[in-house]
């Protein structure tokens, strides 16, 4: 799975006489690789966590992260990258990609709670959870997945992202993701007049949680720390307008970092029921209480090993997730 973007979704090619002279410093990440369970760049940027990553050339990936463009790759056991502004992002990237977490030791306990989960961490070892820096990003884009495909997701993401700033990692010019006061401004209709192809209600919901926050009445910051259990969390989401279980438990799990929360979608609700011990009933509710319960603080890891697999059997059948679509032309 890669996401393909063109220019008329805000990324640009192209010869910049300015841009060409530019030459940002490449930095370098140091990690140490899980012996069992090695870190894959290349596979986790396309996991269907984050919706602003596109293949730049063969080696590097560009992507828009907190406000700025990155272009990065992997080099063994090495993450290199350049940002537009030429910062040192490696604390924020080390916390993205969670390169600290002890996976040997988390996927070794899942493998050892549930027979399907060892087949899958087998199967897909380089798995992980991204870590979003941007919690009103986050939110956004998942109000922007209900109900939809990836393909259509990355391409409303995009051009939400052209009301933000135009930066430029020389011929790579991109958008930064707007504030809530950018969106706020814009308004519902600004929003509508982008073609995002929503049903209806979503900019309003968009429009809606940007007041909030601008009124300080929605501390996303807040929700993120670690004293704010999962449920509070949930249940402060969801008392926002068009937000269900489903977009609260993905905020919480990549934009809140609330690792036993547990998103059920189709594919994850067609999953469950392969795991060694299934949940009793099949409603939102249900699955999402046998998964706390089986995984614990682990349940949104397994949630992505459930989903991916999925989603690679819907690709390998010919399925409608078999890769991300060019934007259309209209």
């Amino acid at each position: 799975y890669e996401s393909v973007i063109p220019a008329k979704a805000g990324i640009q090619r192209g010869g910049n006489a300015h841009n060409a002279e530019h030459l940002p410093m490449t930095r370098k990440i140091h990690f140490d690789q899980p012996s069992n369970y090695p870190f894959d760049l290349g596979k986790v940027l396309y996991a269907a966590q984050d919706f602003r990553w596109c293949k730049w050339d063969d080696e590097w990936h560009s992507g828009v992260l907190a406000g700025n463009l990155i272009h990065i790759r992997q080099v063994d056991s090495v993450l290199e990258y350049k940002s537009h502004s030429g910062a040192d992002l490696d604390n924020m990237l080390r916390s993205y990609f969670r390169l600290d977490d002890p996976i040997d030791m988390i996927y070794d306990e899942l493998s050892s709670i549930d027979g399907k989960l060892c087949e899958l961490v087998n199967d897909y070892p380089w798995m992980r959870v991204l870590r979003q820096p941007d919690p009103w990003e986050c939110l956004v884009a998942y109000i922007c997945a209900g109900h939809s495909r990836i393909d259509n997701t990355i391409e409303r993401v995009e051009r939400i992202a052209e009301l933000g700033c135009r930066i430029h990692l020389n011929d790579d010019v991109r958008t930064t993701f707007p504030s809530s006061q950018q969106v706020l401004t814009a308004g519902e209709e600004e929003l509508r007049a982008r073609n995002l192809r929503f049903p209806n209600k979503h900019p309003k919901a968009i429009v809606q949680v940007a007041r909030l926050i601008c009124d300080d009445k929605l501390e996303l910051d807040y929700l993120a720390q670690p004293e704010v259990t999962y449920q509070e969390a949930r249940s402060r989401l969801m008392d926002l307008y068009c937000v269900g279980p489903k977009t609260a438990d993905c905020v919480c799990l990549f934009g809140l970092d609330k690792t036993d929360s547990f998103p059920v979608d189709v594919w994850v609700e067609r999953a469950v029921k392969n795991c060694a011990i299934p949940p009793t009933g099949s409603s939102y509710r249900k699955i999402v209480e046998w998964a706390m319960n089986r995984f614990g603080e682990y349940a949104g890891y397994a949630n992505q090993f459930l989903f991916y697999e999925e989603r690679e059997k819907s690709h390998r059948n010919g399925g409608e997730f078999r890769r991300c679509r060019p934007f259309p032309s209209s």
